[in-house]
């Protein structure tokens, strides 16, 4: 296990960790895993993760390319709730909805950081405190957030939270991957299975409380139990729900307490395959549909179905849902949170 610290640009720090066949490089400005490099099928080092190759490209993007999001991750009705009495308006910032905690995001902040090596593992921790009335949430949050490499070519991510006050609370990493590389080619040729029997029904991108079945009929396009090329179904998908590509929650198998495996994603071209793992109910399968009008790495013009997103995390909007998960956190209990990608290469 290796670990390479280097200066970005003033309070602006990142570090690679290498365990001698893969890599990956994060900064402290928004929790950002920058690039993540796996051996194809021929040995050759490919960077699996969209992104940018200057500062400010991170700086001034919208996408959350491969950074936390929270305080509570995807959408929330309205930008409102109700919490123990007392409602809470939050910023509106998609539609009528609030995405990603609002206006002011953790991706867009300084974090506190510190590298860490052990002969099995190695990474970086990164520490946060978000005030109380930050993004309009209620109470005081300590937030840490572990990303680590291990022996075993897995990219662990790990959330930890306390409060001092009930807050809801849902945290992720919105890592886009291209198995094939930051190259412009799009991810409608990778192969997806997602270990998951139902999604959340949405109405405009909100939930509406029902869970559907992806093995009926008239849900099949949903249904990845069984490996499937992601555009295989997406011109039905299209037709079905007038949305460009896929931005659903899946449900796993998981409770919050045991970490299970949700699914795979393989690439035949460079014969990478990632395998997903988790502890949280939910993933929200995204095929980068609003990829556009920007520059990526390399200096390739990002088009939409460029990159995937496997965004574990809890239920989107589930504090105003009865029928879902408590998403909220309280004094004298800790959130915790924990996603790994597991990287394999296959001769195809």
């Amino acid at each position: 296990m290796d670990i390479l610290h280097f200066n970005i640009e003033e309070n602006v720090d990142g570090w690679t960790v290498s365990n001698g066949q893969m890599s990956f490089s994060a900064m402290n400005f928004g929790c950002t895993i920058t690039n993540l490099f796996v051996p194809d099928k021929n040995g050759e080092k490919t960077d699996v993760l969209l992104g940018f190759d200057t500062f400010s490209g991170w700086k001034n993007g919208t996408q959350a390319h491969n950074a936390i999001v929270g305080r509570f991750a995807n959408r929330i009705a309205g930008g409102k709730f109700f919490l123990d009495g007392k409602n809470y308006v939050l910023d509106v910032n998609n539609g009528k909805n609030c995405l990603h905690g609002g206006f002011f995001r953790y991706e867009k902040q300084i974090w506190q950081a510190e590298p860490f090596l052990t002969d099995d593992n190695a990474g970086i921790v990164f520490t946060r405190l978000s005030r109380d009335g930050e993004q309009n949430f209620p109470g005081n949050l300590e937030l840490k957030v572990i990303y680590s490499l291990n022996s075993k070519n897995q990219l662990v991510l790990e959330y930890f939270a306390k409060t001092d006050k009930p807050t809801p609370i849902n945290l992720t990493n919105h890592a886009y991957f291209n198995l094939n590389g930051c190259k412009g080619e799009n991810i409608l040729n990778h192969t997806v299975c997602l270990d998951c029997q139902q999604i959340l029904k949405v109405d405009e991108m909100i939930p509406t409380g029902e869970f559907l079945d992806v093995c009926k009929d008239e849900n099949s396009v949903f249904n990845f139990l069984e490996p499937k090329l992601v555009g295989k179904d997406l011109e039905k998908l299209q037709k079905m729900t007038g949305m460009r590509g896929y931005d659903h929650c899946f449900v796993t198998k998981a409770d919050e307490k045991n970490v299970e495996k949700a699914g795979w994603c393989k690439s035949e071209k460079s014969g990478i395959k990632m395998n997903i793992y988790t502890n949280q109910r939910g993933i929200q399968f995204y095929t980068g549909n609003y990829l556009e009008n920007f520059t990526g790495k390399s200096g390739v013009l990002q088009k939409p179905f460029d990159g995937l997103c496997f965004e574990a995390q809890r239920f989107p909007d589930c504090m105003n849902h009865k029928n879902f998960p408590d998403c909220i956190l309280r004094s004298g209990e800790e959130y915790y949170q924990k996603t790994i990608y597991e990287f394999l290469t296959e001769k195809c």
